[in-house]
């Protein structure tokens, strides 16, 4: 598995996961030392895993609201992304990891847009207004 959790080991306090057509999946962690190794319940040989290879998984948003000062991926999509001029510069489309650095992908009218996700290109977000400020040119 590749896991966004931070730190990876938060992975092992869910239990209920899902496909995204809401289908759900059980799965049994093998080694609590390798959180990102699992077994899916009633798959039993490589064959029938191999559908499962590139499919994203998820866990309800009840279960990982822990900290209400966290900021979560799931918040910042579809955000409206102001710059320091206040102007608009599009909406949150998706996050990624990209080893050194958590991306921020943005639609724009003309073109996208890739911030990467570091204090120092981030200004305030406001959960309630749906926004995140940015230092950006």
């Amino acid at each position: 598995m590749i896991s966004y959790c931070d730190p990876i080991e938060n992975i092992l306090t869910y239990s209920n996961f899902f496909f995204a057509d809401k289908t759900p999946l059980k799965l049994k962690f093998v080694n609590p030392n390798s959180p990102l190794i699992a077994k899916i319940e009633n798959i039993y040989s490589i064959d029938d895993v191999k559908s499962f290879v590139n499919k994203e998984i998820f866990i309800p948003l009840e279960e990982m609201r822990q900290d209400d000062n966290a900021i979560y991926w799931t918040d910042l999509i579809g955000c409206n992304v102001i710059d320091q001029n206040s102007r608009l510069l599009g909406k949150i489309y998706k996050l990624e990891n990209h080893g050194a650095s958590d991306l921020i992908f943005i639609k724009t009218d003309d073109e996208d847009i890739i911030i990467p996700l570091e204090d120092r290109f981030l200004g305030n977000f406001e959960l309630e207004k749906n926004t995140l400020n940015v230092n950006w040119e």
